[in-house]
């Protein structure tokens, strides 16, 4: 599942440069901060996802890897707004599923972020 992640946000980075930038190692993103989202001095700061252990970090519930889904989760639905697109969400027991504009789906995933991820990609490559 980790390289799922790691997948995610490749695609994610090379769909949209100017939101999530990949570096030099493939497991390392940054993801633009973005003041609706969370406040910051800087139009150029970034968080780092390392995607590596993000399963891993996901099962024990730390405290810090559910604030980073968090923030990643608040960042597509601030791109969704912005491009006009809803977002829902709908939870089984094989994980959360998102939906965009009422026909782009995400797979089953453990965390809402993912999800919003999944179907995110979709809309950018529609």
């Amino acid at each position: 599942m980790g390289t799922t992640y790691q997948q995610l946000f490749s695609k994610w980075a090379t769909l949209a440069p100017d939101e999530c930038l990949s570096t030099e190692w493939d497991y390392k993103f940054k993801l633009r901060i973005l003041p609706d989202v969370e406040k910051c001095n800087s139009l150029t700061a970034s968080r780092q996802i390392i995607t590596e252990n993000l399963e891993t970090d996901l099962a024990n519930r730390r405290d810090f890897t559910i604030r980073l889904l968090n923030f990643v989760l608040l960042t597509i639905i601030y791109h969704c707004a912005a491009r006009q697109s809803s977002i829902s969400f709908s939870f089984t027991e094989l994980g959360t599923i998102a939906t965009i504009c009422n026909r782009l789906r995400s797979q089953p995933h453990p965390h809402p972020a993912i999800a919003a991820l999944d179907a995110y990609i979709q809309l950018l490559e529609f």
